[in-house]
């Protein structure tokens, strides 16, 4: 059985522009809400082998807050600062 995944991208979509109207954006484009889409899954594609490895290490096959929490402080490490 194949998973619909139109559907989910449709609720991904209305969460992410969502949480755009919360920060005081009025209207986005759908070109603008696709590349926003198209960075966060590379942004979850480099945090995803971070967030395998420390379940690994800690020997668990869940997904726990502290994971997810130590890995964004390991890609944080990594990144350089944006300087204006």
């Amino acid at each position: 059985m194949k998973k619909n995944n139109k559907k989910s991208n449709i609720l991904i979509r209305k969460n992410l522009k969502a949480e755009i109207e919360k920060k005081g954006i009025k209207r986005a484009s759908s070109e603008s809400l696709d590349s926003l889409e198209r960075h966060l899954k590379r942004y979850l594609d480099d945090l995803a082998p971070i967030l395998k490895e420390e379940m690994t290490i800690k020997g668990r096959k869940t997904l726990k807050r502290e994971d997810v929490e130590t890995a964004f402080s390991i890609i944080k490490t990594k990144e350089p600062e944006w300087e204006i």
